[in-house]
């Protein structure tokens, strides 16, 4: 399926215009091409948050997203329009599990998603929040505009040292969501995916860019992404041409949103 990518004065500004799928025949939905982003690959975190939005419409009222994995396969091209097909899998009394298969010309991602109706529990967490300064007073930290839309970033001090992309920053959706929230949980999905925690692991400049192989992010409590969270990602392991590192996202207090993980190829680079 092709059809000509936006021009630049249709091309989407916000989180919320990406997140407009249109309905096909069943439980399939597409997105239009994004238009020329100056880089032809798609951002991982936009797959995830539109894969996820489509899953919602398919689930009983009320329920909201608590956990994704997803697997990435080929790159995706943002010249092209994106196809999810949502595959529905028996609903239980609480719980709702959507499986999700996204395709341009080819699948280029799988994802697995699970959905709850909420209720009251326990409250625990066993990690704190870094010390960071606040976000409003540091300045703007400059995103690509046409892959990240209007996600705003600042990057609070690091005592370790990273090698090309931050591994803590805070991030917020300037645009206002609508109150559903599996939409704020899309756009903590989209934030997710920034950046890498394998930027504090050694070798890491003797490889090149880091290409996801799957992640994966539990949603422990609800939130506002209009409002600033914490990122912070830590490397876990590389070995075998692979690296994982694990992430948590933070409010304002130091409440833990949400956990993640991810793996991305590892390989020192090879001459041609």
């Amino acid at each position: 399926m092709t059809q000509p990518a936006a021009t630049d004065g249709e091309l989407p500004t916000s989180l919320a215009e990406i997140l407009e799928l249109t309905p096909l025949s069943g439980d399939v939905f597409l997105a239009p091409a994004i238009g020329d982003t100056g880089r032809l690959s798609l951002y991982g975190g936009q797959l995830v948050a539109q894969a996820i939005r489509a899953a919602a419409h398919t689930v009983p009222e009320g329920r909201i997203v608590h956990s994704m994995h997803a697997y990435f396969l080929r790159p995706g091209s943002s010249r092209e329009p994106i196809v999810y097909r949502v595959h529905r899998d028996p609903d239980g009394g609480r719980y709702s599990t959507r499986r999700i298969v996204v395709s341009q010309s080819t699948e280029i991602c799988s994802l697995s998603a699970s959905f709850v109706t909420p209720r009251d529990g326990p409250e625990f967490q066993a990690s704190e929040m870094p010390q960071a300064a606040a976000p409003e007073q540091l300045p703007v930290y400059q995103l690509e505009p046409r892959r990240t839309f209007d996600l705003e970033a600042r990057l609070p001090d690091d005592p370790q040292p990273w090698h090309r992309w931050p591994t803590r920053l805070w991030g917020r959706i300037r645009e206002p969501l609508s109150d559903d929230p599996n939409i704020h949980a899309c756009a903590l999905m989209f934030l997710s995916d920034m950046g890498t925690g394998l930027s504090k692991a050694p070798a890491v400049n003797e490889v090149g860019i880091l290409p996801s192989l799957d992640h994966a992010v539990w949603l422990h409590r609800q939130f506002s992404a209009n409002d600033w969270m914490l990122l912070d990602l830590s490397p876990e392991a590389t070995a075998g041409g692979r690296g994982m590192y694990s992430g948590r996202v933070f409010d304002c207090d130091g409440t833990l949103l949400a956990s993640l993980a991810q793996e991305s190829l590892f390989d020192r680079r090879r001459p041609r």
